[in-house]
């Protein structure tokens, strides 16, 4: 059993083979995905009328920062994990202040254990 063993994850990436992958890799570790969403609009909406668990969030949605998603999270308090290939000046943002950074390329246990650690 993980700890996302029949959590709800909403997952936000822009890069569709990756965005597979993780709804895969999360759904073998017993999650139940949301989304995946790949733009701010649509994770906005997807949170009006859902309540995930936690959530995976990519800092670059095409260009486009997902620091409104971050700050929404937050204020919900929905615990996020970051995966993404960018060091971006957002994430000094307060939303980003108990978020867990994983790096793309990443290990599966990279990830799992990133949620551990926002889930506590």
């Amino acid at each position: 059993m993980t700890p996302l063993e029949g959590l709800r994850i909403l997952i936000v990436e822009d890069e569709m083979l990756l965005a597979l992958d993780l709804e895969e890799l999360l759904g073998s570790w017993g999650a139940k995905v949301l989304g995946p969403v790949s733009n701010v609009p649509k994770a906005l909406a997807l949170l009006l009328d859902e309540k995930p668990d936690a959530a995976t969030l990519d800092m670059n949605l095409s260009g486009v920062s997902s620091l409104p998603i971050a700050i929404e999270l937050a204020a919900r308090n929905i615990p996020f994990v970051v995966v993404s290939g960018y060091n971006n000046a957002d994430t000094r943002d307060d939303a980003f202040q108990n978020a867990r950074f994983v790096n793309k390329p990443f290990k599966d246990s990279e990830l799992l254990t990133a949620f551990d650690a926002v889930l506590g």
